[in-house]
């Protein structure tokens, strides 16, 4: 499947770039891969320069200041390879490969995937994958860090569809809040898968066996109420 991206996006034509390959070689040379990345590098099929958001070509400002210089962001389309299990690992990659914030639009047989760089003058400030799930909102456009962070945000909501049932949408001044609950549903989350696997472990006792299912019950409640919440602050 070929993502028709900017019916999702809505970036303006002078922004296009008319889906330039970027060879390998490139992203090579220009980030200084190791071999293990190179071989990361295969798991993508193809690589292409889709977009470049500048001032000239969307009337979004840059924003430059103490801690950012943000003067364009570069979106990327990303035809994957193999199975679905590899796209967090590439797109963390690609990121890697260039010094401006990065869109990357994934294509993974019949899913999508978006990822999200925001980087400081010095370092990354976040990044956000989600799978199978693309949600077209309105975004700021006052300048290029706002219009990235505003995305990197509905990405993270995005991961707690599966979930939720629903995207989790809510009321201006409660966003900022469901943000922190998502992300504290995904620590929970992944505490719960980890405590099952030490439960299934072959060397864990009865007694062991009996604490950790404990643990289970109660972090498995957190994730109940979180969700709760979540929902409380939707339909408010």
């Amino acid at each position: 499947m070929s993502t028709r991206w900017n019916d999702i996006f809505q970036l303006p034509d002078t922004a296009l770039a008319g889906d330039k390959r970027v060879p390998k070689t490139m992203l090579v040379a220009q980030a200084a891969l190791t071999k293990h990345e190179q071989k990361t590098l295969d798991k993508m099929r193809r690589l292409e320069h889709f977009a470049t958001a500048t001032k000239a070509t969307t009337r979004m400002l840059p924003r430059v200041d103490d801690e950012r210089d943000i003067q364009s962001v570069i979106f990327l389309r990303c035809e994957m390879a193999g199975t679905s299990q590899a796209v967090a690992e590439v797109a963390h990659l690609v990121h890697k490969c260039f010094p401006n914030p990065t869109v990357i639009m994934q294509d993974v047989g019949d899913k999508a995937c978006v990822s999200v760089s925001l980087t400081r003058k010095s370092h990354a400030e976040r990044g956000a994958t989600v799978m199978e799930a693309v949600e077209s909102t309105g975004l700021p456009q006052g300048d290029l860090y706002e219009y990235l962070h505003a995305m990197a945000g509905d990405i993270m909501l995005a991961r707690a569809i599966d979930a939720l049932g629903f995207y989790p949408q809510a009321r201006t001044g409660d966003q900022e809040r469901i943000l922190v609950l998502v992300n504290r549903y995904d620590v929970v989350r992944s505490e719960v898968r980890q405590l099952y696997e030490q439960r299934n472990g072959p060397d864990v006792t009865l007694n062991e066996s009996a604490k950790l299912r404990m643990r289970i019950r109660k972090a498995e409640n957190q994730q109940e109420a979180i969700l709760n919440e979540i929902k409380e602050l939707c339909h408010a």
